[in-house]
């Protein structure tokens, strides 16, 4: 089972998962919990080590043994990362039904954040789920290589920096594309001179994404 730190309010309505980048961990992500917990005060937020260490404190969701920047837009090596994000999938999905049985959350008030490869993890796994999550939030994320079979209408937001020379701004046209012919609802957020980061325009865009679609699951709120 995956596992990584936390930071849990008293008797939390809403849930954000956070999947980090490559060769990172949990404890990355989760400072940007850590800035929302005052906008998003019913939220728990979990931020899980991905499941295969490579490196000191690092993990990755699937291997980049291969990368190359200039391929992040090419069909056949993004065939190649969608099938090895699919593997982790059902473990991811087996770690979210046990956070929403263990904390009284329903998964379509889950929220899935994720950065580079993470990103693409949160997509994947998204549409895999047996319900609907509240939202997802790729952030200078590999993108969708091909439509995915789906009933579901999900709201996605994107981030990317103009700038990005890991993960070129190329891949937030694709990601788009193929969200939309997916008849998805998709949000973009780019930040010119940016590179492959989050800075805090992109923080603050996601936060208020939340905010907004946390509102939509309980108007009384």
């Amino acid at each position: 089972m995956l596992h990584g730190p936390s930071l849990l309010p008293e008797n939390p309505t809403n849930a954000v998962v956070f999947f980090h980048g490559y060769g990172s961990n949990g404890d990355d992500l989760l400072s940007l919990g850590t800035e929302w917990q005052s906008a998003l005060p019913h939220t728990a937020f979990f931020s899980p080590n991905a499941p295969t260490p490579i490196w000191g404190n690092g993990y990755e969701w699937f291997s980049l043994s291969d990368f190359q920047s200039t391929a992040m837009v090419t069909p056949d090596y993004l065939h190649q990362l969608g099938l090895r994000a699919e593997s982790v999938v059902p473990e991811i999905i087996a770690y979210l039904t046990a956070l929403s049985h263990a904390y009284h959350i329903p998964l379509s008030c889950f929220t899935l954040v994720g950065f580079s490869q993470g990103g693409l993890m949160a997509l994947k796994t998204a549409f895999a789920l047996s319900e609907s999550v509240n939202g997802i939030i790729g952030m200078s994320s590999v993108p969708l290589d091909m439509p995915i079979q789906t009933q579901k209408h999900l709201n996605i937001l994107l981030t990317h920096g103009e700038a990005d020379d890991v993960v070129p701004i190329e891949a937030l046209d694709l990601s788009v594309r193929v969200l939309k012919e997916m008849a998805q609802s998709v949000q973009t957020c780019t930040r010119p001179n940016m590179g492959h980061g989050i800075d805090s325009v992109c923080a603050d865009t996601a936060c208020r994404f939340i905010q907004k679609q946390q509102q939509t699951a309980h108007p009384s709120t």
